[in-house]
Order: C-alpha cells, then sequence, then structure tokens
C-alpha cells in the first residue's frame, strides 16, 4: 500500500491522543449537558471520544470514506438505541473537527474536517435504520427463524436438533451455514446493536452456534481433498472469528486442504504455519475495522517473504463490504463477500499462477 498523505496527520492524532481528547472533553462540557455528567459518564465519554478517534485515523490512512461513515451509522443506530440525544452526537463531532483544526495542517486538516462535517450532517438526518439480515425469500427462512427463537430462548437441545436434522435428512452443509447459521448469526448482532439482546446473549448465542458448526464436521471432512492448500485465519486482535469458520467448512466441502487458525493469531505464527504447510493460499478475515491496518501489514511481510511468493491471499468480513477499494488498499490479491464466492475466486487465483 502506498503512503497515505495524511500520514502525518494521523500520526500528529496518535501521538497526542490523550491530549486531544481532553480537549474535545472539555470544550464539549462547556457547550452541552455533559455538566451533570457522572465520573462513570465522563469516563465512558473519554473512551468513545478516543475510539472515534482512533476510527478517524483508520479511514484517513486507508482513504476510505465509506469506512468513516459506515462507523458513524452504526455509532447512531447504537447510541440511539440506548436513548441518547442525536443532536448532541452530532455537536460532538463538530467539537472533534474546530479541536483538531488547531492541530493539523494542510491536507490533513482539510480531510478532517470534511469527514466530521460529513459525521455531523449523518447524525442529523432521518436516516435511522438496519438491513434486516433475515430474507423471507429465503427458501431455508422459517428454519432460520425456528433456530434464532432457539438460540434466543436457550434452547440449546432443541437448537442443536433441529440442524442436525436437517443435515441427516440431505440439506446441504453449504445451504445450512450460508442461509440459516450465517444470516441468524447477524441478526443475533443487529439485535446487541438495538440494545435488544445483552452481551452475554450474544455471546451465548455464537457458542451455540459454533457448537451446531462443530456437529456437522464428520459430514464434513468425507470430501475427497485436491491438492490446493488454505491457511485461514485472523489477525492479532480480531476474536470474531465464526464467519471465517463457515468459510473454511465450504471450501473444505470444495475440495480444499484447510488449516483453520481462528481468532487473534500472532503474525510470526501465521507466517510459520504458511511455510510449514507450503499453502497455496491465505484467507484473512477482519470483522473489526480497526484491525484492518495489521492485516494490511501482516500481507506486506507476506509479500517481502521469497519462501513466499506462491501464497495467493484473499480477504473477507464486515469492513470490505462497504468499500470495495480496501482490499486492494492493503494489498489482497482478492475480495470475496461470501463462502460461495471466496471458493471460486481462491480456485480461480491459484489454478491461474
Amino acid at each position: 500500500m502506498s503512503a497515505s498523505p495524511f500520514q502525518l496527520g494521523v500520526d500528529s492524532i496518535r501521538n497526542n491522543s490523550d491530549e486531544l481528547v481532553e480537549k474535545i472533553m472539555h470544550k464539549s462540557v462547556l457547550t452541552d449537558g455533559m455538566r451533570s455528567y457522572s465520573p462513570y459518564q465522563l469516563d465512558k465519554c473519554r473512551r468513545d471520544t478516543r475510539y472515534n478517534l482512533q476510527f478517524l485515523c483508520e479511514a484517513l490512512l486507508l482513504a476510505s470514506d465509506s469506512l468513516w461513515e459506515d462507523y458513524v451509522r452504526w455509532l447512531k443506530f447504537l447510541l440511539l438505541s440506548l436513548g441518547l440525544n442525536k443532536h448532541s452526537l452530532a455537536e460532538h463531532f463538530h467539537t472533534i473537527s474546530d479541536v483538531l483544526a488547531s492541530e493539523l495542517e494542510g491536507e490533513s486538516r482539510a480531510k478532517v474536517q470534511d469527514l466530521c462535517s460529513r459525521a455531523y450532517d449523518l447524525m442529523e438526518d432521518e436516516e435511522y435504520f438496519q438491513v434486516p439480515a433475515l430474507d423471507p425469500q429465503n427458501p431455508y427462512y422459517q428454519y432460520a427463524v425456528e433456530y434464532k427463537n432457539y438460540l434466543l430462548t436457550a434452547q440449546k437441545q432443541k437448537a442443536m436438533q433441529l440442524i442436525n436434522d436437517l443435515a441427516q435428512q440431505g440439506t446441504s452443509i453449504r445451504n445450512i451455514h450460508l442461509d440459516i447459521l450465517q444470516p441468524v448469526q447477524r441478526e443475533i448482532g443487529n439485535l446487541w446493536q438495538a440494545n435488544l439482546v445483552t452481551v452475554a446473549q450474544e455471546h451465548y448465542c455464537t457458542g451455540l452456534t459454533q457448537l451446531a458448526i462443530a456437529q456437522l464436521y464428520p459430514l464434513l471432512f468425507s470430501a475427497n481433498p485436491k491438492h490446493h492448500k488454505m491457511i485461514a485465519t485472523c489477525v492479532s486482535g480480531e476474536l470474531h472469528e465464526i464467519g471465517l469458520r463457515m468459510v473454511t467448512d465450504i471450501m473444505e466441502l470444495d475440495g480444499w486442504d484447510t488449516s483453520f487458525l481462528g481468532a487473534n493469531m500472532p503474525h510470526d505464527s501465521i507466517v510459520d504455519m504458511l511455510a510449514e504447510q507450503d499453502a497455496d493460499l491465505l484467507a484473512i478475515s477482519v470483522t473489526f475495522p480497526l484491525n484492518l491496518h495489521k492485516a494490511e501489514s501482516l500481507i506486506s511481510r507476506i509479500r517481502s517473504d521469497t519462501k513466499l511468493n506462491k501464497v495467493k491471499i484473499i480477504v473477507g468480513g464486515y469492513p470490505f463490504l462497504n468499500d470495495p477499494k480496501l482490499w486492494q488498499q492493503i494489498g489482497a490479491d482478492s475480495f470475496a463477500s461470501d463462502a460461495n464466492l471466496a471458493s471460486r475466486i481462491a480456485l480461480s487465483m491459484v489454478e491461474a499462477r
């Protein structure tokens, strides 16, 4: 990835993060209802402000307005679900802009002002929605709804039995993964964002879905492997692995010899595994946008290792769905929006070498 024209601005924000947060907090206290906040509420505002600055830096480094705008929409839905006032939220971005304008110069200052202005407009407009994850047109919609309800009511045995019965009746693992388990997990995430389920409930549902996937393994590994080898991983700090698990399973079903490393993997271990396995393909999943620079760093390291010249790299995950340029920005060979597409693209890349 070429150097960002905003690198100096990003460095300035990161190097002075604590000071900038305090300046933003001080200005906010003087301009809105934060005067009455408790110490706990003020500390939470500090964390949220630091979080906003981190996302701003990531968007600047990757030259991705879409990344920033999607974050602001997500933040808006989450905070309004908690009962916060959108006008105060909008003013917060004006405050960030004012504070950073006195710290930055040139292109960085102009770009930050532009992004903060866009954030203000997004907060103030009437847009307030989520895209439903469960589609009534999906032929497995009723099963997905039934499975979701079992998860949310902690009916573990019924949830597992439903998935097992579908598999025994001949429903393909591909359909179970992509038409039931995946959309239900996304819907659980939507419910958490809307403050309709707790973090504990979301984690419990994810755990049950991982168990549902595991009980399908005897059927999955009956597939005849080809000679192509894939390593699937999440970068360090990335804890969301279930989507990648589904991608890996589908590719195993399609004849790939797969090794799933899972969440929060250090770069050294990933690089070592690629060499040891003589892998053809590395699949990297990024769900949390602030981990994009870690994926870029990993890819850069692989590209500089002559022993790994043949390795093709495909990426996937939530941030790439919102900005079709991101996979190129971080140096990957391709991006896939779902497991079926990942399998087809991966095979095409490897066989075209």
